[in-house]
Order: structure tokens, then sequence, then C-alpha cells
């Protein structure tokens, strides 16, 4: 029987192999839950929330823009409008909105 060869001393030094697999093993798992990953021994920030996009202020919807166009017909009923009977919902609503305009004027 041979004598085996007595275990290598600790040296200190780091396998770079096992570092570059774990480092390998890291990435692939980040990648599947869609984080970066970091270096080893590097902890990760929390990411900020993105900024808000500065969009174009959208126009104020007015009261008839809700309405179907039975309820936009019966309104132009009441205030009197002609020819709304083969009006659109479109015409409608801005045949009503005329209408508010001239009342307020």
């Amino acid at each position: 029987m041979e004598k085996a060869e007595p275990p290598a001393k600790a040296t200190g030094a780091v396998d770079l192999m096992e570092a570059l697999r774990a480092s390998v093993e890291k990435a692939k798992s980040s990648k599947a839950s869609g984080e970066k990953a970091a270096a080893p021994g590097v902890k990760q920030a929390k990411k900020a929330a993105p900024a808000k996009k500065r969009t174009h202020a959208e126009p104020k919807k007015t009261e008839l823009e809700g309405l179907s166009e039975a309820e936009l017909y019966e309104k132009a009923t009441e205030v009197g409008i002609p020819g709304r009977s083969t009006m659109t919902r479109d015409e409608l609503q801005q045949a009503l909105t005329r209408s508010k305009a001239r009342q307020k004027a």
C-alpha cells in the first residue's frame, strides 16, 4: 500500500476556476430573474423607481364625452338642435358644445 500525499497547505490563494463557476452561475440566475449580476462580495443597491416621463397635459374631458349617442340625442332634443336625428354621436357632441358656448356668450 502506497502512502497518500499529504493534503496541500492552505496558501490563502483563491481557486480561480471555482470563482469563475460561481460567477457564471450567479449571472445565469440573475438573468432569469431580470436582475443584473453584481461582482462577488458587492451588495447590489435597490433600484429606484424610474422617473415619470413628462407628457403633454391631456385636454380635460367634457361631461358630454362620457355620454352615449342616445343620451346626447336626448340632450340635443331638450336644447332644440335642428337636424339631430341624422347626426352621428360626434356631431351631436359638437352641436351640444357649440350650443353651450352660445349660451355662455
